[in-house]
């Protein structure tokens, strides 16, 4: 019983964070580090058949998933922390 309950609670996060990552817009400029995040790259198959394509798109969304930020600002404390 107590994984299926797990189960269900790690589903509807990831759920939730999937959906949230479409539906919040995408910022251009990240002010904490001071450089333009990458944009949505356009499909093209050469791109997609010397791995270019993947390469940027795995870029876009490093830089523009959803709690971008507060996630950033976690690492960085706890590896303050760490020190």
């Amino acid at each position: 019983m107590k994984n299926k309950i797990f189960f269900t609670i790690f589903m509807l996060v990831w759920v939730t964070l999937i959906v949230l990552n479409f539906v919040v817009r995408s910022e251009e400029f990240s002010e904490q580090e001071n450089r333009y995040l990458a944009k949505l790259p356009t499909f093209r198959i050469e791109k997609l058949l010397d791995g270019t394509y993947q390469e940027e798109l795995d870029t876009y969304i490093n830089d523009h998933f959803v709690f971008r930020n507060a996630w950033i600002k976690i690492k960085s404390e706890t590896e303050m922390l760490l020190r």
